[in-house]
């Protein structure tokens, strides 16, 4: 994902100092292997943070089994381990607890579970350590949430905060074009769906809501534009197959 642009001082400044690293401890090293293992094998992954669990890993095995349990799509579960991480990680004054939370909200989301979704990721806004695109990307989540809940005022807010942490997000610029076109906000939907043209126009899934958004403007000519530039960019994804079916529609309704 890219990150934001940042807006540069026209003074003559000293460059800032490099960051001070935190030195890599052997629990974060084992952590580091147990989920390089997991996304090579989910299966060997889930045994080896089983296995350090029992070792005494603790919040950090639990975290590299929720990977291992995500990259299985187990997700219910793997919700269940990113929560025991994160307070893990909270009772320790660990950074990582904001991250953590988010992949527990992330897992619930995948699961189904929406309301427990908002609040896992909730708990990582109110960790107050993410800044930026990290915690752009939540407040992304937020928002997918609240669309699933049919809650388009909250998502429309959350979506207003992406924008400003992570304006060169194109998923949060088609996102945002699809609420608004569900909620008649035409104005807004064309708006935000040129952005995300600007940031990424040969992605078929924002050719097919440009389509979408024209054809709800009664532009049929652009909608069909845009649906057949979705085909040619996207062949066989899901994003091409859908505009497949909005042009045979188009045919079928001329031909009547």
């Amino acid at each position: 994902m890219l990150r934001p642009s940042e807006a540069k001082r026209q003074e003559s400044v000293n460059p800032p100092p490099p960051p001070v690293m935190k030195a890599k401890t052997p629990m974060d090293a084992r952590l580091e292997q147990c989920l390089d293992q997991a996304a090579d094998d989910p299966g060997k992954g889930l045994l080896a943070a089983n296995k350090w669990q029992i070792e005494g890993g603790g919040y950090l095995a639990r975290n590299c089994l929720g990977f291992a349990y995500a990259e299985l799509s187990d997700w219910a579960k793997a919700a269940a381990e990113f929560v025991r991480a994160a307070e893990g990680a909270e009772s320790t004054s660990d950074e990582r607890a904001a991250i953590f939370w988010s992949q527990a909200g992330n897992a619930a989301f995948a699961s189904g579970d929406n309301p427990a979704a908002l609040t896992y990721l909730g708990n990582a806004l109110a960790q107050n350590s993410l800044d930026g695109l990290l915690k752009g990307e939540v407040h992304l989540d937020i928002a997918r949430v609240s669309v699933a809940l049919n809650q388009y005022d909250e998502a429309k807010k959350q979506f207003a905060f992406v924008h400003q942490l992570v304006p060169q997000d194109p998923l949060g610029w088609l996102l945002s074009a699809t609420l608004a076109r569900r909620m008649g906000d035409l104005a807004s939907a064309k708006s935000d769906i040129a952005e995300a043209v600007k940031l990424a126009g040969s992605d078929p899934a924002i050719a097919l809501e440009a389509g979408n958004i024209a054809y709800e403007a009664g532009d049929v000519l652009n909608a069909k534009s845009n649906w057949e530039q979705a085909v040619k960019l996207g062949t066989d994804s899901p994003s091409a197959k859908v505009a497949k079916g909005y042009l045979s529609q188009l045919v079928t309704s001329v031909e009547e």
